[in-house]
């Protein structure tokens, strides 16, 4: 149900982002009077953290869980750590993800799943983030309406609704404790339901500030069944 490893480490798998998710803009971070260069890993911008890349180290691990750590740097001005810890249960696959600033720093959590492109889905948001010249999303909003498949590459929040996507005759339920998620479904053959703990560009445009010392922690949870979707599925 995830698109499988690809030569582009972006464009497959089920990957974290942190400690920015999405693009930011002109791989340019301004901060606390500083402007600090961040890697153009998709030119001009910056995308998706430092760590989907790096290797972790296996801190603990069992037939239905593990917990995985690495850090911030290199690629990023301050220094800290993020865990990952991945359980997977018979119906579902809980993955949480807790950053630990060392220097206080503006961090984003999310995470990029790739699924394959599925044959029917549920997604409705209340709000939609206005995009810029250059196609990234701001921290404004306004009424969301979600375009037909294969047009939206768009920030939301609020979502109207239990988010599901049909792949094949399985049935898959997202939720997540991150106030945004970006749907990226341009590629024929795969559907991206990305949830993030703020808008791209947010760790300029409205920063979350995790302060030396203390963590913050987001979680996803994959969940699926065979049974078919309901019309007018209660919300959460």
């Amino acid at each position: 149900m995830i698109i499988g490893e690809g030569a582009d480490g972006l464009a497959w798998g089920c990957y974290p982002m942190v400690p920015y998710a999405g693009r930011v803009r002109n791989a340019r971070l301004e901060f606390a009077g500083r402007r600090f260069d961040l890697p153009r890993r998709q030119p001009p911008h910056a995308i998706h953290g430092t760590v989907f890349e790096k290797s972790w180290t296996i801190e603990d691990r069992s037939e239905s869980r593990c917990r995985l750590t690495t850090d911030l740097q290199p690629g990023w001005p301050f220094a800290g750590r993020v865990e990952h810890e991945i359980e997977l249960h018979p119906d579902r696959l809980v993955m949480r993800l807790t950053a630990t600033a060392r220097e206080t720093m503006p961090i984003q959590l999310g995470w990029h799943p790739w699924f394959v492109k599925p044959n029917d889905r549920r997604l409705a948001f209340a709000r939609i983030h206005r995009r810029d010249a250059a196609g990234i999303a701001s921290h404004e909003t306004e009424a969301a309406t979600i375009g037909p498949d294969g047009s939206n590459d768009d920030c939301f929040s609020e979502p109207d609704g239990i988010l599901r996507l049909t792949i094949g005759d399985r049935e898959l339920v997202l939720s997540s404790s991150c106030r945004c998620w970006v749907v990226y479904d341009e590629p024929s053959h795969a559907t991206c339901v990305e949830p993030q703990s703020g808008p791209p560009n947010g760790v300029n445009d409205d920063p979350f500030v995790l302060v030396a010392g203390r963590t913050t922690s987001e979680y996803f949870t994959i969940s699926w069944s065979s049974t078919p979707f309901q019309d007018n599925p209660k919300k959460p």
